[in-house]
């Protein structure tokens, strides 16, 4: 497996520093050694997107970098990313980043350079889509716990609405449960982060609120979310850091400080290996 990692580390620099040269599974097999068919299935386990996918995907995020941040033309940007036309190129960056090149102001950086760390949890570059939305208030109902009290609170909060989301009325999307932070009050006392934590069911109003269930009002507002596929008990951390840390240094976004609070959006349809759609929604100016 290490050897794996190590070689999938190569192909990462070599897609990396050739972005701009004509790429395919052949001349990158042959950089490794290996057969296309190995190369293809290692890359697109450790990975998770096959090597094609990726490139693209890399390819138009730097060009969406040098639209942004230079002055080059949009038939020399198409170039570098290996389209032979502008209308190819301006069709491929549309459904990629939904946006027109011509309207395109914001830099949002969809598949930043992969990390090989050789760890099974789940990672930040495996976000597949990223988009802005504005919506109108959303009224939570759930279950609240302060994480002064150790982590082991959110737990307990999601088995209780488990056993007792069908008691919540007027529901809006029985497809999704929510996951807040609420930072307002935030502390650290004794290496341990203070936050008020909901699990919750959005409603469409706040009339016969189950005994023992909270209630919170977010205010309408813009936000960066962040789409992939994972399981709902595990840890979204590294997650979180790749969009703190890494996605938001690189974005030309601002983070809305007037909206002290994120939250997961945890998919209640999952497939056969226990995966859902799982979405992280971050208030933006």
């Amino acid at each position: 497996m290490e050897y794996n990692l190590l070689n999938i580390a190569r192909i990462v620099d070599y897609i990396e520093t050739h972005l701009e040269d004509k790429l395919d599974l052949e001349s990158i097999a042959n950089e490794v050694g290996y057969s296309k068919y190995h190369i293809h299935r290692m890359f697109t386990s450790i990975v998770g997107l096959p090597i094609h996918s990726y490139v693209q995907r890399r390819r138009l995020t730097e060009s969406a970098r040098l639209l942004i941040f230079t002055n080059q033309s949009i038939m020399h940007i198409a170039l570098l990313a290996g389209y032979e036309t502008q209308q190819s190129f301006s069709v491929a960056f549309k459904q990629l980043h939904s946006a027109s090149i011509e309207k395109e102001k914001k830099f949002y950086p969809l598949q930043l350079k992969f990390t090989v760390d050789g760890k099974k949890h789940l990672r930040g570059d495996m976000v597949m889509e990223i988009k802005e939305v504005e919506i109108g208030r959303l009224l939570l109902v759930g279950y609240k716990a302060d994480t002064q009290k150790g982590f082991s609170v959110i737990g307990k909060c999601w088995r209780k609405l488990h056993s007792n989301k069908k008691k919540i009325r007027s529901r809006v999307d029985e497809n999704f449960l929510i996951g807040l932070n609420d930072y307002v009050n935030y502390s650290y006392e004794n290496e341990q982060p203070g936050l008020d934590y909901y699990a919750a069911a959005t409603v469409s109003n706040f009339s016969e609120i189950p005994k023992g269930m909270e209630t919170k009002e977010l205010l309408p507002s813009r936000y960066m979310v962040f789409s992939f596929r994972g399981r709902n008990q595990d840890s979204l951390q590294p997650i979180v850091d790749y969009i703190y840390k890494e996605w938001f240094p690189q974005s030309t976004c601002q983070l809305n400080e007037n909206a002290k609070y994120d939250f997961a959006k945890y998919g209640e349809i999952l497939d056969k290996d226990g995966n859902s759609n799982i979405e992280y929604w971050v208030p933006i100016l």
